[in-house]
C-alpha cells in the first residue's frame, strides 16, 4: 500500500500551521535549539498542538505578514513557552 499524503484532508493545514509555529518562532526571537531540548522535546510538541487548534490562526498570520511578531505574543496560547525560550 502506497503512502499518499492527499488521503487526509487536513495535510496542507497541518504543514503549513507548522511553517506558521516555525515563523511565529523566529519573529519572536525564540532559541529554537533550547525550545527543542526543554522537556527532552515535550515542550515543543505540545506547543505544536495548541497552535495547530488555535482560533487565533488568521490573525496570527496577518501580523506575520505585516512583521508585527511581537503582537502575536499579547494573545498567543504559546506565548508562555516561547518567552521561556528565548
Amino acid at each position: 500500500m502506497s503512502c499518499d499524503a492527499r488521503r487526509w484532508p487536513l495535510t496542507d493545514q497541518v504543514w503549513r500551521q507548522f511553517g506558521q509555529f516555525d515563523l511565529v518562532m523566529g519573529g519572536t526571537r525564540v532559541d529554537p535549539v533550547l525550545a527543542a531540548r526543554k522537556e527532552a522535546g515535550a515542550a515543543i510538541a505540545r506547543a505544536r498542538n495548541i497552535c495547530l487548534v488555535c482560533l487565533h490562526q488568521k490573525r496570527c498570520r496577518s501580523l506575520l505578514e505585516h512583521d508585527e511578531a511581537d503582537a502575536i505574543m499579547a494573545f498567543c496560547p504559546n506565548a508562555g513557552f516561547f518567552d521561556q525560550c528565548r
